[in-house]
């Protein structure tokens, strides 16, 4: 497997050759990172894909329906075979932060991402 390497904002790097893109076991986890922080409907040849952010983050007790959302993600990325943990901290309306280990055809690999709109 291997993808673009993306920069700090998630814009894809170039200039650098082979050293603009992720290969294996780092290729998967962005490709999970970049899965998880896609908004719902933002895609313009996929408007199913990404995660309703804007009503999770707005709206109180729905931790269960966002974490079969973040689940459901996570396992339809390509290589991922299972999760081992997930949890998420909604503490704030409009932050989260996910942590994740999951079990794939590369490796285990563990994650996090925050986010913040």
């Amino acid at each position: 497997m291997i993808v673009r390497d993306l920069d700090v904002n998630h814009d894809w790097t170039f200039g650098a050759g082979k050293n603009n893109y992720r290969t294996n076991l780092n290729a998967l986890a962005q490709n999970i990172q970049t899965r998880l922080l896609s908004f719902l409907g933002d895609c313009f040849f996929d408007l199913t894909a990404g995660i309703d952010w804007v009503f999770y983050l707005g709206s109180r007790n729905r931790q269960d329906e966002l974490q079969m959302q973040v689940a459901t993600e996570i396992l339809e990325t390509e290589n991922v075979i299972s999760i081992e943990k997930l949890e998420i901290d909604l503490n704030d309306q409009r932050k989260i932060s996910l942590q994740y280990t999951v079990d794939t055809a590369l490796g285990r690999l563990d994650g996090e991402v925050f986010y913040k709109i």
